[in-house]
Formats: structure tokens, C-alpha cells, sequence
């Protein structure tokens, strides 16, 4: 088949799969309409994002991040229900430094269709620390590798939580060096001086709560946005965007839109096959193999 040939007939099959009409190529009672039917619906789902990489490094915080702040079709490996070679494109997130394991999983998928990205950035302290752990794996892999802090990302801390934050932060509290003071210390007027007593069973609730939700490094940076006065320190909703802001979540998206293009040509290829295999069972094989080489219908 010429070059110019395939790339019209692709062009065809891309608009009518992309307009739900991939099944009218062929009369309403052909025997190949349920399988260009069924291989429309397939080029035309949702982006597919697959995250991977060494456990603990926060895969299904970040799938659940993208689904909620980039609308994009994430899944960790607690989610996963299907096989990973279905996947559009795939992230691979690293800890810090990456490690053989990270350099053998690399090895295994779609260069043209990998991300690579560094997770956690927050447990690097500050943003030019885990910059520099970032450009540090960028040079030893040989590609581009944002920092994001996922667990930001889903910020989505209530009313009642915002109110016990804006409590401490009115108090001058820090978040103490260790997660275990905060859990059980006093309310604190600064960094170590001990004020108010604990109120008991509900504020432990609420700071467990706190830890689980934006761990320590998202609490420490609730309590200064709203000590700053600013937008942050005025209601949950807003201290929720501001966080969002801050986990660099932003920066996964040029990358993705980048690896369009690719994805396009692979679902491409695979939409062809699937209407080549049906030619070959016989399915209306004329005018598939005729819509495959002359690029019309």
C-alpha cells in the first residue's frame, strides 16, 4: 500500500471512529459492523495513563491525583483491573534516586509513551532540594523529570478541618520535627513551647485525620499559608486550591500533551489491524480491504 494511500484511508477511519460512525463503512447488516463497531469504541476511549514503579513510592496517590485534578484516566497498581500493556501511556514514578529496579522497568516500556516523574517532593524539604533531585535523575536517565507532590494534589480538607488548622496557626502553633508530638504533644505556641492541653479524643481525631490527608509537610505549609493571611486562610475550599497550586501537579501536563500525537498513531495502527483481522475472517472483506488500500468509501 503507498505511503499517501495509507494516510488517507487512516484519515477516514480516524474522523468516522472519532465521530462514533466507524460501523456505517459498512452496510447495516454486514457481518464486520459489531467488529468496526466495537474497534470505534476503542480508539475513541478515554486516555489510558498507567502508573508504575518501585512500591512506596506513591503510585495510587498519584493515579488518584491525576483523576481528580487533570481529569485523566490514572491507574495505580492497587487499581489496575486489566493488563498493563493496554495502557495509552505510562508514568514511572520515582522516590528519589533511581535504582536498578527503576532502570530495568524502564527498560521494559514504550520509550515514545514514558513519563518520568519524581514523586514525593515534599519529603525533600525544600522545592529547590527536590529540584535538584530531579535534574539529579533527569541526567542519570536521560530525560526529562518534573517533581510533583501528589498527596497535595488531593487535598480535600474540611470545614471542620480548616477551622482546627486556622485554630493552631492563630496560636503561633509549628508542626513539631517528629509526627509523633503532633499526634499526642500539646497545642504548641511556636516550635516547642507548650500551651493548651489537648481537647481529648476529637482533636486526636482530627490530627490523625490531618496526617493521613496532607502528612506532615502539607500540614506545615496549611498552617503558614493561613498564618500569612492570605486568600489560603480563608476557607477550606480555598486552602484546598492553594495546596492543589503548590503539588506542581501542572507540570505533568506538558508532557502528556507531547505524547499525543504518539498515542494517536498507536491506536491508529491497532484500529487498521482490528479491520484487517475482520477482512481476513471474511467479514465484508471487499470493502474493508477496499477502504484499507484506496483510502475512501
Amino acid at each position: 500500500m503507498g505511503d499517501a494511500a495509507t494516510i488517507e484511508s487512516t484519515g477516514v477511519l480516524a474522523r468516522m471512529a472519532e465521530a462514533g460512525r466507524l460501523g456505517d463503512l459498512v452496510a447495516p447488516t454486514s457481518a464486520a459492523r459489531a467488529d468496526l463497531e466495537a474497534a470505534g469504541r476503542r480508539y475513541a476511549r478515554p486516555l489510558h495513563v498507567e502508573i508504575c514503579g518501585r512500591p512506596g513510592t506513591g503510585r495510587d496517590t498519584l493515579a488518584r491525583a491525576m483523576r481528580e485534578r487533570l481529569a485523566v484516566s490514572a491507574i495505580g497498581p492497587g487499581e489496575s483491573t486489566g493488563p498493563a500493556a493496554d495502557a495509552d501511556l505510562w508514568i514511572h514514578l520515582l522516590g528519589g534516586p533511581p535504582r536498578r529496579a527503576d532502570h530495568d522497568l524502564l527498560s521494559s516500556l514504550p520509550a515514545d509513551r514514558t513519563i518520568v516523574v519524581l514523586g514525593k517532593a515534599d519529603t525533600h524539604g525544600e522545592p529547590s532540594v527536590a529540584a535538584a533531585v530531579a535534574a539529579d535523575c533527569a541526567r542519570s536517565l536521560g530525560v526529562e523529570v518534573p517533581a510533583v507532590s501528589p498527596l497535595l494534589a488531593c487535598s480535600d480538607l474540611a470545614d471542620e478541618e480548616f477551622v482546627y488548622l486556622r485554630r493552631l496557626a492563630a496560636a503561633g502553633a509549628k508542626m513539631p520535627p517528629m509526627t509523633g508530638r503532633f499526634l499526642t504533644g500539646t497545642l504548641a505556641e511556636g516550635p516547642d513551647r507548650p500551651g493548651s492541653e489537648p481537647s481529648g479524643g476529637d482533636e486526636r481525631a482530627l490530627r490523625t485525620g490531618l496526617l493521613r490527608r496532607i502528612d506532615r509537610f502539607g500540614i506545615a505549609t496549611a498552617l503558614r499559608l493561613i498564618a500569612a493571611g492570605g486568600p489560603a486562610g480563608g476557607s477550606a475550599g480555598a486552602l484546598n486550591r492553594a495546596l492543589h497550586e503548590l503539588s506542581r501537579l501542572d507540570r505533568l501536563v506538558p508532557p502528556i500533551r507531547g505524547r499525543v500525537e504518539r498515542v494517536r498513531f498507536w491506536r491508529l495502527a491497532e484500529l487498521r489491524a482490528a479491520l484487517e483481522l475482520t477482512a481476513a475472517r471474511g467479514h465484508d472483506r471487499e470493502t474493508i480491504e477496499h477502504l484499507l488500500r484506496a483510502g475512501g468509501v
